[in-house]
């Protein structure tokens, strides 16, 4: 079920407010892109898929099935490398954001760090009538 025009507006608005209010909160739950596969990379894989599966059509032929095994990990092997991204590079940008290693004040400071909250409380109240000032 598609979202109203006003709904969107006012989720438009919370995620601005978001990430004026907490920036780094914002960014721990942004999507992150995909890394990127190299073609050098998928290359290898390939090519040691094709050398396996000709070393594979090799062990058919002659009685060696200790070859054909080694043929076909080879070739699993190669798949695998071409279509995993490289290690390292998914994870390690956010080095000082983790529990217990945090960069920057752990608790929010200044007027408006509950500002968003407050201002979400008041408009709840203002629609459902709770108004406590009135």
């Amino acid at each position: 079920m598609p979202l109203s025009e006003h709904e969107q507006k006012m989720l438009d608005e919370m995620e601005r407010q978001l990430f004026a209010d907490d920036p780094r909160l914002a960014r721990a739950f942004a999507p992150t892109a995909r890394p990127r596969r190299s073609g050098r990379r998928i290359l290898i894989g390939l090519g040691a898929v094709v050398v396996g599966l000709g070393i594979l059509v090799l062990a058919v032929s002659l009685p060696a099935v200790w070859l054909g095994v080694i043929a076909f990990i080879g070739m699993l092997a190669g798949a695998v490398y071409a279509v995993t991204a490289p290690g390292g590079t998914a994870q390690g940008n956010d080095s000082g954001n983790g529990p217990g290693g945090g960069s920057g004040p752990s608790a929010p400071t200044g007027d408006d760090s509950g500002s968003f909250m407050r201002r979400m409380e008041e408009r709840w109240e203002k629609r459902a009538g709770d108004d406590p000032r009135l």
